[in-house]
C-alpha cells in the first residue's frame, strides 16, 4: 500500500500539485511564475488598436458579404431552377400508387 503522497509536475503550466494517496484529492498546488516579457503600458495599448483594427475589418468583410448574400441566393436558387428544367426525368412514384 502506498503511504506517501504524489507530487506531480504539470507538462503544460510546470504547475506542482500535491495529491492525497488515500483519497486521491489535490493537497495543494504551486503555480510557476510567468517567465514571459513584461508589456509597457504602450505595447498593450498598441496591441489592443491592432486587435481592436483586425475585428473592424473581419467585420467589414462580414457586412460586405451579407449585402451580397440575396443576390448570391437568387443566383444560386435561378440556376438550380435551369439545371432542374433542363434534367426533367420521369417523375418520382407516389406511395399510393403501389396498391
Amino acid at each position: 500500500m502506498l503511504t506517501k503522497d504524489f507530487n506531480i509536475v504539470c507538462p503544460c503550466c510546470q504547475t506542482k500539485i500535491l495529491v492525497d494517496h488515500k483519497t486521491g484529492a489535490v493537497v495543494s498546488h504551486e503555480r510557476e511564475p510567468a517567465r514571459g516579457h513584461k508589456k509597457s503600458f504602450e505595447e498593450a495599448l498598441a496591441e489592443d488598436k491592432k486587435r481592436k483594427s483586425e475585428a473592424e475589418d473581419v467585420f467589414a468583410q462580414a457586412f460586405r458579404e451579407h449585402e451580397h448574400r440575396e443576390e448570391l441566393l437568387e443566383k444560386k436558387f435561378k440556376e438550380a431552377m435551369e439545371k432542374a428544367e433542363k434534367d426533367k426525368g420521369p417523375n418520382p412514384p407516389r406511395p399510393f400508387e403501389f396498391d
